[in-house]
């Protein structure tokens, strides 16, 4: 069974440090930083609401059982003018470039035993990303230079018997 959060059911708020919201999915979402529920309105003219992850902030979102897949719709805001450019082939100033549009932001997926950081791909339009589990915590951190929009998630349990 697939479940899924869009964020429409929930009422556009500001997340306080250290406050935790449950959302009409089960999700419980925590922030150390400045995050909120807001209202969209994309270039593409759809409408709808998105969790808002602004920069220097740490978001915490627990699923109440073991996630085997998630699928993560998303796009960046970066204030680096380069951030969402091609790589210049054959200089050398390409790693330094790769190495600045990964520290925008990252995700760790944990629990379960374990811990997993990955490095969060830029996308300046909306995007997805599928995250393979098992993990029951996905913690998003934005560094000074974005934030990071989350349009829906979209995950599977794991079925263990």
């Amino acid at each position: 069974m697939t479940y899924e959060e869009h964020f429409d059911q929930v009422v556009p708020q500001f997340l306080q440090p250290r406050q935790t919201m449950t959302t009409p999915s089960g999700l419980q979402i925590s922030a150390n930083g400045t995050c909120w529920i807001r209202q969209r309105e994309a270039a593409t003219g759809e409408s709808g609401a998105e969790l808002v992850i602004n920069e220097h902030s740490d978001v915490q979102i627990s699923f109440s059982h073991e996630i085997a897949s998630l699928r993560l719709e998303y796009y960046v805001q970066s204030q680096r003018p380069f951030a969402h450019q091609p790589l210049p082939e054959g200089q050398e100033t390409a790693v330094s470039v790769a190495a600045e549009r990964r520290s925008v932001y990252w995700l760790t997926l944990s629990g379960s035993g374990f811990t997993d950081f990955k490095p969060g791909p830029l996308a300046s339009e909306p995007s997805h990303q599928v995250l393979a589990g098992p993990f029951r915590r996905l913690t998003i951190s934005t560094s000074e230079t974005g934030s990071v929009h989350v349009r829906k998630l979209q995950w599977t349990r794991t079925n263990r018997h």
